[in-house]
C-alpha cells in the first residue's frame, strides 16, 4: 500500500484562501474539531500513511504525485473543501499519457491519496467524483481496467488498511453505470457488486439452518438473543484459533455473554463435518457452536473472503456491523 499524502493540510487552510503559506485563522478551530472526529475509515487511512512512509513510499508533493487543486476561498468548512477537492482531484491527470496512467505504482499512489479525502467529504459528493474518475480514465482502456484493479485491492481486499466496502460499492456502481465496459469486462464488477451488497449494515442478515453441538437443527433467525455475534471460522485455521482464544479470554466478552446481552454463534460453513465434530467441544461452553447445513455455500448467502469473519446483529437479526474488527471487541 502507498503512503497517503498529507492532504488535510489543504483542508485546514485559511478560509481567506491560505494554502499553508500563512497561519489559518477563524475556521482553524472548526478544522481541528473536524479532524478530531475522523471516522474509523479515516483512522485506518492515517495508519496506512504512517506504515507507507516508514516503508519509504513517495512523499507528498513529489514528482510522483498529481498537483492538488486549491479549493476556492469561498468554501470555508473542511467538508466543503474536501468535497470540492475530490471532484477536482484528477483534473491534472492526462490518462492518454500511458507512461503515467498505466504505471501501477504511480496510479496506486494517486488512488490512495484520492480515497483518503472521502471521509471528510459529503457523502453525496462521492458518486459524482467517482463517475468523473471513470469518465476520465476511459480515455485509455488499459488505464481504466488498472484503476479497477487498484480500487478492488485498496477498498475490498480484507487485508487492506483502507478496506471500505461502502466506498467500493460506490466505485462499482459508477464503473458499471458508465457504459464504458464491454460485456466480458462487466462480468467481474457486476459479480463483485452483488456480493458486496449482501448483508450490509441495516439489512436483515441472511437466514440459514445450522446443527448445534448436541445435534439439534436451529436457524439464525430462530436463535433468540439481544445481540448476536456471528463468527464464521474454520477449525483447521491457525489464525482462527488464535482469534477465538483471544475472544474466549476476553473478560469483557464473557461478561456480556453471562449477562444475557450477547450471544456468540460460532459457525463452520465449509462442509467438513468430521473436522467440526473433532473440534466442536474445544470451544467455550457459553458459545453456540454450529455447523452449516449447506445453504451458506450453495446459495452464497455470505461472502467470506478471510477467516475468521464477524458480524454483529441486533435482536431482530439486522446487521449492526459487517466484518467487525476483532480489536473493537477486545478493546484494542
Amino acid at each position: 500500500m502507498k503512503a497517503i499524502a498529507p492532504l488535510l493540510l489543504l483542508l485546514a487552510a485559511a478560509a481567506c484562501g491560505g494554502t499553508g503559506r500563512r497561519p489559518a485563522t477563524g475556521n482553524g478551530a472548526a478544522v481541528a474539531a473536524d479532524a478530531a472526529t475522523m471516522d474509523a475509515s479515516a483512522a485506518r487511512t492515517a495508519e496506512n500513511a504512517a506504515a507507507g512512509s516508514a516503508a519509504g513510499a513517495p512523499s507528498a508533493g513529489s514528482a510522483d504525485e498529481l498537483p492538488l487543486a486549491e479549493p476556492p476561498a469561498a468554501l470555508r468548512t473542511p467538508r466543503e473543501r474536501a468535497s470540492w477537492m475530490i471532484r477536482h482531484f484528477w483534473d491534472a491527470m492526462e490518462f492518454r499519457d500511458t507512461l503515467r496512467s498505466r504505471n501501477r505504482d504511480f496510479m496506486e499512489q494517486q488512488f490512495a491519496n484520492f480515497v483518503s479525502l472521502f471521509p471528510h467529504a459529503d457523502t453525496a459528493a462521492l458518486a459524482p467524483a467517482l463517475g468523473q474518475l471513470v469518465a476520465r480514465a476511459a480515455a485509455d482502456r488499459e488505464a481504466l481496467l488498472l484503476v479497477g484493479e487498484i480500487a478492488e485491492k485498496y477498498l475490498y481486499d480484507p487485508n487492506s488498511p483502507m478496506l471500505d466496502e461502502g466506498y467500493f460499492i460506490r466505485w462499482l456502481e459508477a464503473l458499471i453505470a458508465s457504459g464504458t465496459l464491454d460485456e466480458a469486462e462487466r462480468i467481474r464488477p457486476t459479480y463483485l457488486l452483488g456480493t458486496a451488497r449482501k448483508n450490509r449494515p441495516g439489512m436483515p442478515a441472511a437466514d440459514f439452518t445450522y446443527i448445534t453441538r448436541d445435534g439439534r437443527r436451529q436457524t439464525l433467525h430462530g436463535t433468540e438473543a439481544e445481540e448476536t455475534l456471528l463468527l464464521f471460522y474454520d477449525p483447521d485455521c491457525d489464525h482462527c484459533r488464535e482469534i477465538m482464544e483471544a475472544l474466549a479470554s476476553s473478560e469483557r466478552l464473557r461478561s456480556a455473554i453471562a449477562a444475557g446481552g450477547l450471544t456468540l454463534l460460532a459457525l463452520y460453513a465449509d462442509g467438513d463435518r468430521a473436522a467440526w465434530d473433532r473440534t466442536k467441544e474445544q470451544l467455550p461452553a457459553a458459545w453456540i457452536v454450529g455447523f452449516d447445513t449447506g445453504a451458506i455455500r450453495t446459495h452464497e448467502l455470505y461472502v467470506l473472503p478471510a477467516m475468521p469473519t464477524l458480524y454483529l446483529l441486533d435482536r431482530d437479526k439486522r446487521v449492526l456491523v459487517k466484518d467487525l474488527p476483532v480489536g473493537a471487541l477486545l478493546g484494542s
